[in-house]
């Protein structure tokens, strides 16, 4: 199954999403007859809120700023981008959420639970993983209904996406490209066969991004009529 919350498309990942960029569930059920004060935008009626979406881009400035790009060195015209970006992501992934519950896609229980023990692997001990939820104000049961959520999404895109095949042109491709980067950094090349696995795995991500992508557009273009973003 392709890990993935939309944050490229799912913004954070699920383990981002306990060390330090939680959402919980205080939107659901919002509604556009809610105060639109506390939105940020709706798709098909179910709010996203404004504490959802500040936190969701404070994890995303976080991200950033591991990667050497803090918010201080961001012009304006950035940090647009970044905020748009965010909303979209979030509108994505709620309209992805939707469409795959309408699909019939289903979670069970156990799949939630072995998701949960994957997590826990990112931690020292259990006490280490239970600090890391109250540091967030998330509890267990809010982080299996995120997980709940993650699978059914990815479940859905499984279903749309189907298997990507990947051609030795294309490793071979990417194997270049590798070599022309280390050639830059004045590194010396792996031999293709060592690498190769990688490399074949990165080119599936990227075929799996490009379907992935081009499913949302589309699904946007299609519900655009139910997508309302709420100008501050």
């Amino acid at each position: 199954m392709m890990k993935r919350i939309l944050t490229g498309i799912f913004i954070l990942s699920i383990a981002v999403l306990v060390l330090g960029a939680c959402s919980n569930d205080s939107s659901k059920g919002n509604t556009e007859k809610e105060n639109k004060e506390d939105l940020v935008a709706t798709v098909d009626g179910e709010g996203i809120s404004k504490q959802q979406y500040e936190r969701e881009l404070e994890g995303m400035k976080a991200t950033y700023e591991q990667q050497g790009m803090p918010e201080d060195q961001m012009d304006s015209k950035m940090k647009k981008e970044l905020e748009k970006s965010v909303l979209d992501q979030m509108i994505n992934a709620e309209l992805l959420l939707q469409i795959a519950e309408k699909d019939g896609i289903s979670i069970e229980e156990k799949e939630i639970d072995a998701e949960l023990e994957k997590i826990k692997t990112n931690f020292k001990d259990e006490k280490q993983f239970e600090e890391a939820l109250k540091k967030n104000e998330i509890t267990v049961k809010e982080l299996k209904s995120q997980l709940k959520k993650q699978l059914t999404v990815n479940k859905y895109l499984d279903s749309k996406i189907g298997k990507v095949e990947v051609t030795d042109e294309e490793i071979q491709a990417s194997y270049d490209q590798y070599k022309e980067l280390a050639k830059v950094q004045e590194q010396e090349p792996e031999e293709l066969e060592k690498i190769k696995p990688q490399l074949e795995q990165q080119v599936i991500s990227e075929k799996e991004n490009e379907k992935i992508s081009k499913l949302i557009e589309d699904l946007r273009k299609e519900n655009e009529d139910k997508i309302k973003i709420i100008e501050a």
